[in-house]
Protein backbone atom coordinates (compact mmCIF):
# COMPACT_ATOMS: atom_id res chain seq x y z
CA UNK A 1 0.00 0.00 0.00
CA UNK A 2 0.88 3.21 -0.51
CA UNK A 3 0.67 6.40 1.74
CA UNK A 4 -1.24 9.28 0.25
CA UNK A 5 1.17 12.52 0.70
CA UNK A 6 -0.54 15.59 1.43
CA UNK A 7 0.98 18.45 -0.69
CA UNK A 8 2.00 21.41 1.45
CA UNK A 9 1.36 24.99 -0.11
CA UNK A 10 3.87 28.01 0.01
CA UNK A 11 0.80 29.59 2.08
CA UNK A 12 0.39 26.78 4.54
CA UNK A 13 4.26 26.55 5.08
CA UNK A 14 4.39 30.38 5.68
CA UNK A 15 0.99 30.70 8.01
CA UNK A 16 2.80 27.66 9.99
CA UNK A 17 5.75 29.32 10.61
CA UNK A 18 4.44 32.82 11.34
CA UNK A 19 1.33 32.87 12.38
CA UNK A 20 1.36 36.10 13.98
CA UNK A 21 2.19 37.90 10.84
CA UNK A 22 -0.84 36.22 8.44
CA UNK A 23 -3.41 38.07 7.11
CA UNK A 24 -7.14 36.42 6.20
CA UNK A 25 -8.50 37.11 2.90
CA UNK A 26 -11.42 38.08 4.49
CA UNK A 27 -9.69 41.14 6.14
CA UNK A 28 -10.02 42.99 3.06
CA UNK A 29 -14.04 43.36 3.98
CA UNK A 30 -12.97 45.33 6.92
CA UNK A 31 -12.33 48.98 5.69
CA UNK A 32 -10.59 49.72 9.02
CA UNK A 33 -7.90 46.96 8.52
CA UNK A 34 -7.05 49.07 5.04
CA UNK A 35 -3.86 51.17 4.60
CA UNK A 36 -4.13 54.27 2.65
CA UNK A 37 -3.75 54.19 -1.01
CA UNK A 38 -0.50 55.74 -0.75
CA UNK A 39 0.83 52.80 1.24
CA UNK A 40 -1.01 50.19 -0.79
CA UNK A 41 1.29 51.64 -3.81
CA UNK A 42 4.52 51.82 -1.86
CA UNK A 43 4.05 48.33 -0.88
CA UNK A 44 3.17 47.38 -4.14
CA UNK A 45 6.23 48.73 -6.14
CA UNK A 46 8.31 47.14 -4.30
CA UNK A 47 6.62 43.53 -4.77
CA UNK A 48 6.97 44.28 -8.20
CA UNK A 49 10.82 44.77 -8.31
CA UNK A 50 11.38 41.62 -6.30
CA UNK A 51 12.17 38.38 -8.08
CA UNK A 52 9.79 35.99 -5.99
CA UNK A 53 6.44 37.93 -7.75
CA UNK A 54 5.05 36.17 -10.47
CA UNK A 55 4.09 39.10 -12.74
CA UNK A 56 1.06 37.90 -14.80
CA UNK A 57 -0.68 37.00 -11.63
CA UNK A 58 0.64 39.62 -8.86
CA UNK A 59 1.09 36.65 -6.54
CA UNK A 60 3.81 35.96 -4.29
CA UNK A 61 5.76 32.86 -4.77
CA UNK A 62 6.56 32.43 -1.27
CA UNK A 63 3.35 33.04 0.48
CA UNK A 64 1.09 32.43 -2.48
CA UNK A 65 -0.54 35.44 -1.82
CA UNK A 66 -2.54 37.96 -4.39
CA UNK A 67 -0.24 40.95 -3.32
CA UNK A 68 -2.29 43.55 -5.33
CA UNK A 69 -5.08 43.35 -2.32
CA UNK A 70 -2.14 41.88 0.33
CA UNK A 71 -0.73 45.40 0.35
CA UNK A 72 -3.66 46.90 0.88
CA UNK A 73 -4.43 45.20 4.49
CA UNK A 74 -2.73 47.26 7.70
CA UNK A 75 -2.41 43.29 9.26
CA UNK A 76 -0.16 42.04 6.33
CA UNK A 77 3.64 41.76 5.92
CA UNK A 78 5.81 40.88 3.49
CA UNK A 79 7.50 37.43 4.05
CA UNK A 80 10.92 38.82 2.60
CA UNK A 81 10.30 41.45 5.30
CA UNK A 82 10.71 43.98 2.93
CA UNK A 83 7.86 45.53 3.79
CA UNK A 84 5.66 45.01 7.41
CA UNK A 85 2.32 45.59 9.28
CA UNK A 86 1.07 48.65 10.10
CA UNK A 87 -0.71 49.29 13.35
CA UNK A 88 -4.03 51.00 12.56
CA UNK A 89 -6.59 52.01 15.43
CA UNK A 90 -10.02 50.40 15.15
CA UNK A 91 -12.78 52.33 16.58
CA UNK A 92 -15.83 50.50 17.57
CA UNK A 93 -18.76 51.76 16.33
Amino acid sequence: MTEEVKKITPWEKYKAAHPERTAKPWDLMNPDLRVDDSIAEERFAICKECPELIPVTHQCKKCGCLMKQKTKLSNASCPLGKWNRVEVEITKK
